[in-house]
């Protein structure tokens, strides 16, 4: 398989570049600087950027906390994009729309977990109790002890629960390494909503995160809003999904540029990043030593040949981790999103 060195070997042919930040750019404690980097060279080269994230604060938030960590509008990128600033935007701007997708006229919003309020900021909508709500909205997933590691969910008969089996597993029956039992948590909530026959909203739908840490260096996996979407649907229950891989985020971007030339994807998470631009049309190009794949990708056997271990990776783990019926793997392979 031909593997390019970064994204300014694929970069020329494309007018516009859509990236994800958290595993290309970012790697949870500090900004890769050879991404800034190639950020910069982008620009200069006349390249418009826009970073793409399901990430439920507003856009904002999210450059105001990434600025100061060293990666500004204008010097690195054009626009931030948020999946929270897409729903937010949607819900103010197309109530029409949003009510199309929820199927029905919305008017009340219940969080059923802990959630970032400011997603609803300047909207109709109103809080108010489960029993009422038209939709509840899901939030950052946390059990009674804290985050969920994803990655560290044994079955009741001790046997060790693959990343992307957890959400058609019984959470009732899953626990961490110390017995902890979080999921049990989600389940018996679900369970309710379902009983109340309640949509979820979801606005962050990747299924969990890396997260970087610092005392010992570990990459974790801990569980995020996607996860509880998807095993809400395992079990009967309607979830509206805003963010990627769901096309509707990917054409908001392209508007925010004016894009009219061919635009490319850069991301880490096969799922999300690469179908979600497959689906609209876009090409698409893999990291493959940082993020999500890169995870996955170190923890197969060092014996198995790279292409042997991204068939693994795309033809057994992503479908089981998205909910598109087609999958598509991306037009190219980079190491990293800048050159070393």
């Amino acid at each position: 398989m031909d593997i390019k060195e970064s994204v300014l070997s694929i970069a020329a042919d494309y007018e516009t570049v859509f990236a994800d930040v958290y595993g290309v750019l970012f790697d949870g404690a500090v900004l890769y600087d050879t991404a800034l980097s190639a950020l910069e060279t982008l620009k200069k080269n006349g390249k418009k950027v826009v970073l793409i994230s399901n990430s439920t604060q507003i856009s904002k938030e999210a450059r105001t906390g990434y600025a100061r960590r060293g990666l500004l509008q204008h010097v690195h990128y054009d626009e931030f994009l948020t999946s929270g600033e897409f729903l937010n935007y949607t819900i103010k701007n197309r109530p029409d729309k949003f009510s199309e997708i929820v199927g029905g006229k919305v008017n009340t919003v219940k969080c059923i977990f802990l959630g970032n309020a400011n997603i609803f900021k300047g909207t109709h909508l109103l809080r108010t109790d489960a029993y009422e709500a038209d939709i509840l909205y899901v939030g950052v997933p946390r059990a009674s002890y804290g985050a969920v590691r994803i990655d560290d969910i044994w079955d009741d008969e001790g046997n060790k629960v693959n990343t992307e089996d957890v959400t058609d597993r019984d959470w009732r029956t899953l626990r961490d390494s110390e017995g902890r039992k979080g999921l049990e948590e989600f389940e018996l909530q679900l369970e309710n909503c379902l009983h109340l026959n309640k949509t979820l909203l979801v606005a962050n739908p990747d299924i969990f995160v890396n997260s970087l840490q610092e005392d010992t260096s570990e990459y974790i996996s801990i569980i995020t809003q996607g996860a509880v979407g998807a095993r809400y649907e395992k079990l009967g229950g309607k979830v509206v999904y805003f963010g990627k891989p769901y096309g509707g985020i990917f054409k908001y971007a392209g508007r925010l540029v004016e894009a009219k030339g061919p635009i490319l994807m850069v991301g880490d998470s096969p799922w999300t990043d690469i179908a979600g631009a497959n689906a609209c049309g876009i090409d698409s190009a893999l990291v493959m030593t940082t993020g999500i794949a890169g995870e996955f990708l170190k923890k197969m056997s060092p014996y198995l040949p790279l292409d042997e271990k991204c068939k693994k990776l795309f033809g057994e783990i992503s479908p089981k981790l998205t909910r598109f019926t087609s999958w598509a793997t991306p037009k190219y392979f980079i190491k990293s999103f800048g050159e070393k």
